[in-house]
């Protein structure tokens, strides 16, 4: 859909801007087949798999490995088994299960109740076990007398391999992948979470300009005029709500920032499962240049822009962003992904960041 890809595209974008206005490290995001990889601005790479759909009876499963940047980090995995049939499965059922790896019985795995999906956290000889076959073809299983979950190779190398290269880890004794003689003393450093100092502001509106009214057009061509202009949607995708009929101007409300500054905002889009409202700043005399924010907010309260955008698939999955006004600018705080839609649980099961910082 139009909006999805046009959300991809400004989501890079602020998370590069933001990258490079807070620390050197620019979060990144990856995907190959059934496989997928989040690092973040702190360093910390977050790969998931998942069951191959087309051509496996697994029930849904997805393995995710996280590692942080710097020398002698290991990488721990945790796991998610579900059922597309059951909330819950039957306490004998879900007893015993254990890790395979190329048929190679690695032990059960620990699981606490029998609400799905069954979390837990491999050990260090089933990681190691995994970690080794990395970069062959490898049949990955969970399963007990009763279930069977099997996470699909198809995208594993190559997701790791990015996980490397982001890492600066090619060619070393840490490598996942593409192990070399070299020493870890080159590998990228873990950075901190940069912090944002929340200054909060009005929760209402203190003016809306309705398309009928004056200024109306003067500010909204200057709204419009500030979008970055993308292949996707070119420029102009603010433009109006399609009601069928062709665009719709929708009114645009404006909320007092500190000191001389505002904050402008108006429907763009509406879809079948999610809206996205732009969100700009100018000054209080709505003269001269706006600074876009966004296009995908769903929310705005005390100085935060909140984004939530649902995927669709088998279990809903979340695009979720966050921009916290420090009383000069909004600085771009959480870029966060919850993993494909592969019917795990509704809302994903992981936090999958480009973007990490903490808000005071």
């Amino acid at each position: 859909m139009k909006f999805i890809a046009y959300f991809i595209s400004t989501t890079c974008l602020a998370t590069v801007s933001t990258a490079i206005l807070a620390q050197d490290i620019q979060g990144m995001s990856f995907s190959h087949e059934d496989w997928e990889l989040y690092c973040s601005n702190t360093g910390t790479c977050r790969a998931a798999g998942y069951q191959n759909d087309d051509v496996s009876q697994s029930e849904p499963v997805s393995l995710l490995l996280t590692r942080h940047a710097g020398a002698k980090q290991a990488v721990t995995v945790e796991f998610a088994l579900a059922s597309f049939e059951a909330e819950e499965l039957p306490v004998s059922k879900v007893r015993n299960i254990h890790f395979f790896v190329n048929g190679r019985d690695l032990g059960a795995v620990n699981i606490e109740g029998n609400e799905l999906p069954l979390m837990g956290t491999l050990s260090n000889l089933q990681v190691n076990a995994l970690l080794q076959v990395a970069a062959q073809n490898a049949q990955i299983e969970f399963k007990n007398q009763n279930a069977h979950w099997q996470i699909s190779d198809n995208g594993m190398t190559a997701t790791l391999l990015k996980m490397d290269d982001f890492q600066k880890r090619l060619n070393t004794v840490g490598a996942l992948i593409k192990k070399g003689r070299n020493s870890e003393a080159g590998v990228l450093a873990a950075a901190p979470k940069f912090v944002v100092k929340q200054v909060k502001t009005a929760n209402q509106p203190y003016r809306t300009l309705a398309p009928t009214q004056a200024h109306y057009q003067t500010l909204s061509k200057t709204l419009m005029s500030s979008q970055p202009k993308t292949e996707d949607v070119g420029e102009g995708f603010c433009d109006g709500v399609y009601t069928g009929d062709g665009q719709e101007p929708q009114s645009i409300q404006l909320y007092k920032l500190s000191g001389q500054k505002v904050l402008a905002t108006t429907l763009c889009w509406r879809a079948a499962y999610n809206e996205g409202y732009g969100m700009w700043v100018l000054d209080a005399s709505l003269k001269g240049p706006a600074t876009f924010i966004t296009e995908t907010a769903s929310d705005f309260s005390e100085g935060r822009i909140q984004s939530a955008q649902k995927g669709r698939g088998i279990g809903d999955c979340w695009s979720i962003a966050e921009w916290v006004w420090n009383g000069q600018q909004f600085v771009q705080t959480v870029d966060r992904w919850t993993g494909m839609c592969k019917g795990l649980a509704a809302g994903g099961v992981w936090d999958l960041d480009k973007i990490e910082a903490v808000v005071k």
